[in-house]
C-alpha cells in the first residue's frame, strides 16, 4: 500500500540487478460481474450444504410428513396417491429451504458481510443473482431426499419421469427463491425469519401441499389458486402422471417471477444504501 493509499503488488521473477516492478491491484485484470456472481453463488452454496442441522431440518421434515401421508393415503386412487404425495411433500421441502435460504440475506445485512461484498466489487445484479443461484442449489437435496423415498416405498415412476418431475418441481420455486430474498431485504433482524415461516406455512397450507384443496372452503380455494406453491405440486405432478398441462399454472408462476423480481431488485438497492449510511 502505497502512502497515497493505492494498493500495490511487487512482481516476482525480475532479473538480478533490476528493481522488482511494482503494479497497482487496480491495473490487474479484474473478474467479470457473472464471475463474481458465480463465485458469491459457490461460497454461500457451500455455507449452506454444510450447515448439518439446516440441511437435516430441511430434509427430515418433508421426508417425514411424506412417510405419514403416504402410510395413510398413500393407497388410495390405485397408490397413484402416494406419486402425489410425494410430489407435495417434495415440493414443500424445497418451499422451505427456498425461502429460508433466502431470508439468510438479512444476516449478511446485519453482521456487514453485504456491505463488504459490495466494497470489494460485487454489483448489486451479480449479489442477487449469486444470491438466487445458491438458494437454486441447496433445494435440489430436499427434492431428492423425498423423490427417493418415494421411489423406495412404492411409488411407480420410469427414470424419465422421475428425473423430469424433480426437474419441474426445481424451476417452479424460482418465485419462491425471490420470495425469500424479498423477506431478506425488506424485514430486518427476527422479522425477516418470522415471516419466511408465516409465508412457509401459508403457502403450504393454502396451496394444498399439505391436504387437497378441495377439502377447503371456495374462498380459501380462490387464494390457493393465486399462490405458486399449488401449480408447483401441479406441474409436478403433471410431469410425474401426465395429462393436460396445466397452463394456468405457468402464468401463474410467471406472474409471480416477474412482480417479485422486480421487487427484489428494487428491494436491494434500498439494503444497500442502508448498509452504507
Amino acid at each position: 500500500m502505497t502512502a497515497t493509499g493505492t494498493a500495490t503488488h511487487t512482481t516476482t521473477g525480475t532479473a538480478p540487478g533490476v528493481a522488482p516492478r511494482t503494479v497497482a491491484l487496480s491495473d490487474l485484470p479484474q473478474p467479470s460481474g457473472t464471475a463474481r456472481a458465480l463465485r458469491y453463488a459457490m461460497h454461500t452454496s457451500r455455507m449452506t450444504l454444510t450447515n448439518v442441522f439446516f440441511m437435516a431440518f430441511s430434509i427430515a421434515m418433508p421426508v417425514g410428513m411424506y412417510l405419514l401421508f403416504g402410510t395413510m393415503f398413500g393407497d388410495q386412487a390405485d397408490g397413484t396417491a402416494r406419486g402425489m404425495i410425494m410430489v407435495n411433500m417434495a415440493a414443500y421441502g424445497g418451499l422451505g429451504t427456498a425461502i429460508t435460504a433466502g431470508t439468510q440475506i438479512q444476516e449478511d445485512q446485519r453482521n456487514g458481510f453485504l456491505r463488504q461484498l459490495i466494497v470489494a466489487g460485487l454489483s448489486p445484479r451479480s449479489f442477487l443473482i449469486g444470491s438466487v443461484l445458491a438458494a437454486s442449489v441447496v433445494i435440489v437435496p430436499a427434492l431428492l431426499a423425498v423423490g427417493v423415498v418415494g421411489l423406495a416405498t412404492g411409488v411407480e415412476a420410469d427414470p424419465l419421469s422421475f428425473l423430469a418431475t424433480i426437474a419441474v418441481l426445481w424451476l417452479g420455486l424460482l418465485p419462491t427463491i425471490l420470495i425469500g430474498i424479498a423477506l431478506g431485504m425488506l424485514l430486518t433482524g427476527g422479522a425477516a425469519s418470522a415471516g419466511g415461516v408465516v409465508t412457509l406455512m401459508g403457502m403450504a397450507v393454502l396451496g394444498g401441499l399439505w391436504l387437497p384443496l378441495e377439502m377447503f372452503p371456495d374462498w380459501m380455494q380462490s387464494i390457493g389458486k393465486a399462490l405458486p406453491s399449488h401449480w408447483i405440486a401441479k406441474l409436478g405432478t403433471w410431469a410425474l402422471y401426465g395429462g393436460e398441462l396445466p397452463v394456468t399454472g405457468l402464468l401463474v408462476i410467471g406472474i409471480w417471477t416477474l412482480v417479485l423480481g422486480a421487487i427484489c431488485a428494487v428491494s436491494l438497492n434500498k439494503a444497500i444504501g442502508l448498509t452504507r449510511r
